[in-house]
This record gives C-alpha cells, structure tokens and sequence, in this order.
C-alpha cells in the first residue's frame, strides 16, 4: 500500500508493506527519524483540540480509511464504573481460547500505545505510528478535519485491528455512548454496565437521563446488554432509547435493539459482576467461555485493584486502584477494607494511603468514604499528591491537606514520583500496606516512578 505524504516537500513517499513494516523511499535514516517524530508531534498536536462531542467528523476519517477488514464480533461497551474491568476479562479469556483480539481503552497509564493492546499486550511504537500516519493522511485530504487526540487514537485502533485482521474487536467508550467517537463505526454487540450520575454537565442533570446517553450506543437491530438497574425510572429510560436505537446522521434507521438485562446479584465485586457480564455476552454471540474463569485468575487489568508485592517495589507492597468517581469508589470498598483489615492483622503490620485525585464535581462527596474508612482503620500515614499528566491538573494536595485525615503522619508532596522516594525513606513497620487511590494518572505516576511500566507490566496476562 502506497500512501502519497511529503512532510519536508517533494515527491517523497511513504511505504507501507502489508501494514507490517514501514519504511521511506528517498529518506536517510535521519529523516526517516523525523518522520516519525513528526507523526508524534501531530497527534500531540491534537490534544490542543480537547474534548469534542459528535460523530460527524470521526465517521467522516473513518469513510476515508476504507478499512478493509472488519472483525467478525465488535464488542462496543460504554457505563460509568467497571466497563474497563469487563473488557479487560473479556480480551484475556479470547485471548487464552486462541481468539485473536483487539482492545481499545482509554486514558492510558504510562505511554498511549495502552490504549491498543493485541491479544492482551500494549501495541508496538512502529505499529502504532504507522497506524497514525494512515490517519493524518485521512484527516489531511480537502476539506481537512480536524479530529481530537481520542478520536485520532480510536480509528488507530480501528486501523491496527483491520491491519492484523483480528476476530474480535472490542471498544471502550470514553464519554458518554451517543456522541462518543467510538459510537461511529459498526458493532455487532453493545454492553452498558453499570451507572452513576457523572458528567451532569454534559452528560444530562439526572441518573435516568446519563441512562439514555450511554444506552444510545446501541446499533438498530443489533444485540444490547444492559447491567439491570435497580432503579425503575433508569430502566425505563434505557428501554425507550433502546427501542428507537440508530443515529439518522450515521446513514442509520430507526429499528428496535435486542435488548437483554443481565441481573446481578447484590454484593457482588467489581469481578464478579464482569464475570457475569462477560458471560452473557460471549453466549449471546456464541463466543467461547471456558477459558473465562482462568482469566479471572490470571488477568491483571493495571491500576485496578492491583496488587504489587515487596519484590516487585524493592521496598513496600502497593495496591493500586483507580476508582476516579464517588460511585466507584464506594463500589470497591468493601473488598477494600477487607484487604486493609487483613494488612493490619497479617504481615504488613498496618497500612498507609497515598492519595491524589483529578477534579471532582463535587469532591467533599468523593473523600467522605476515604475519611471514614481511615477512621474505621487508622493508616501510619497519609501522603497526598497530585496525578501528573491527565486532561486536567490534579487537585492541589495543599486542598487535601483540610481534610481531617486519620493518622500518625501526613505529609503534602505534590509530585508522585518524590511522595514514593519520601515512602522508600521509611522502614516496613512504620508505612505497612501502601494503598494508592484517588486516580488513574496517579497509578500510572506510581508504575513509572517505581519502574513497572514496561509491557511485562503492562499487559493483561503478565507473568509474576
């Protein structure tokens, strides 16, 4: 495949063997060198774009890639806490059954390439650039659209699953469903897990109406699961965008979606309701599943309930969790305190909490359950720092700091990366169990300062 682009004038050309190798006609290996420097700074470039809601400028780059292949299952999951989680177990257990798949998620922990694994493993640089260079070359043509840094990241991943013909492709919203990029491609199954009132700003001002918006990303006709909601009013809302699913504005009619509510038992762990999620989906489209309880042991969703033993850290163990909403956080904690109780009574001898969070609609709400459960189980320390990295600049730990935090220590270090020196600085007796929460840019500071951000690390089925 030939794709004319000519980013120093000229005739140079790019070539693209089969998707698989790349390489530069009439370029020296400096210039090839720029090259993909420059495909790196274009898609930084689009960050300067932010957010923007809408499916016409996404749909209209992805008509221009003309994809070739499209996988025979493209599982597109939206919901406001454990949709990673599902998706996560999902691509792992295809993953040991054989299946070849394709996993796009967002935001990333360390490096971008996460947000595109195959088969389990974060997708490589040459791979991924070449993916981004058939993209701009998309959003170049006259007239030129201008595409956000998700939507330029979501048609790579479309790109790299048409390249390596992948089975499965499996999509994770970023906001929403109804206007999310991801919602401009096709899907041959939908799955909402389960809801909480987020993003009222854009999102919709009530529970039932943020429903609708993360129903909508149902195809006309096609299958939809729905993590049954307790709620009457929420329910009801989700049935009536379901049964008039499809976007006039995607070229789709109105039709009815096969709509199917999974039940999920109460107290059940943000693991066990993606099993049972998991499961429902894969009979729904007769994937296999007999390899879905071994990947509910071995897959390691990063930053999600993570555990990190003394010699992984060289120093402390760690639990990283990145519930990033008042919902989800209560929604881990009483596997949490569980695990915490256990680290006062058993070796760890205590713990102590490492805390950072982005901004928050209402962030008195979000440190309520963390204040109490540090009242229920004192830490030896609280240190609060500032995720590095995200869309928005973390809290200041200086506002942190009001908070009547529980504990023998608390120390202010605004950086993530020197708030793990200042831990290291401390014996095992006085730090115990270092349980890190607030973020997911956060949990990525902590990988990348404590060296475990390497694709060993980073991938679903990761060894040790």
């Amino acid at each position: 495949m030939v794709i004319p682009y000519a980013p120093y004038g000229g005739d140079t050309t790019v070539l693209m063997s089969k998707g698989k190798r790349l390489f530069t006609k009439g370029l020296s290996n400096d210039r090839r060198g720029l090259f993909l420097d420059d495909v790196r700074a274009w898609l930084d470039s689009t960050k300067n774009r932010g957010m923007a809601l809408g499916l016409n400028h996404t749909k209209a780059a992805l008509d221009r890639l003309s994809l070739p292949h499209q996988p025979e299952h493209i599982i597109h999951v939206a919901g406001s806490n454990g949709k990673g989680t599902v998706c996560a177990l999902m691509a792992g257990s295809l993953t040991l059954s054989g299946v070849s798949n394709l996993f796009f998620s967002s935001p990333h922990l360390v490096r971008v390439e996460e947000r595109i694994r195959f088969n389990g493993i974060p997708v490589d640089a040459p791979t991924f650039n070449r993916a981004v260079s058939k993209v701009r070359s998309a959003s170049k043509q006259e007239p030129e659209i201008p595409l956000t840094f998700f939507e330029v990241t979501y048609l790579v991943a479309m790109q790299c699953a048409s390249d390596a013909g992948v089975e499965v492709l499996i999509l994770e919203t970023g906001l929403g469903g109804r206007k999310d990029a991801t919602r401009s491609g096709p899907a041959t199954i939908c799955l909402v897990t389960s809801l909480s009132a987020e993003h009222k700003d854009v999102l919709g001002s009530s529970l039932p109406l943020i429903a609708k918006e993360k129903a909508a990303i149902a195809r006309p006709g096609g299958r939809l699961l729905i993590r049954k909601p307790s709620d009457a009013a929420v329910k009801e809302a989700m049935l009536e965008e379901a049964n008039m699913a499809g976007q006039p504005s995607l070229g789709e009619s109105r039709v009815p979606a096969r709509t199917q509510w999974v039940e999920i038992p109460g107290e059940s762990s943000v693991r066990q309701e993606a099993m049972i999620l998991a499961e429902a989906l894969f009979t729904a489209v007769e994937l296999p599943k007999e390899h879905l309880q071994l990947a509910n042991k071995t897959v390691r969703w990063p930053a999600r309930m993570q555990h990190l033993s003394v010699q992984a850290t060289g120093h402390h163990p760690y639990l990283l969790d990145a519930a990033h909403n008042p919902s989800g956080l209560q929604r881990v904690l009483p596997e949490l305190e569980q695990i915490i109780q256990a680290a006062c009574e058993g070796e760890e001898g205590g713990w102590s909490l490492l805390f950072g969070t982005s901004p928050q609609d209402d962030l008195d709400a979000f440190c309520a359950p963390l204040l109490d459960l540090c009242k229920r189980h004192p830490p030896h320390m609280v240190v609060l720092s500032e995720p590095q990295g995200g869309r928005y600049p973390g809290v200041d730990s200086d506002v942190l700091a009001q908070y009547p935090w529980q504990c023998s220590v608390q120390a202010t270090i605004k950086l993530p990366n020197d708030a793990v020196q200042t831990l290291l600085q401390h014996p095992a007796s006085s730090v115990g169990l270092v349980v890190s929460l607030g973020s997911l840019y956060l949990q990525g500071n902590l990988l990348e300062a404590l060296g475990l951000d390497g694709d060993g690390h980073l991938s679903l089925l990761a060894k040790g």
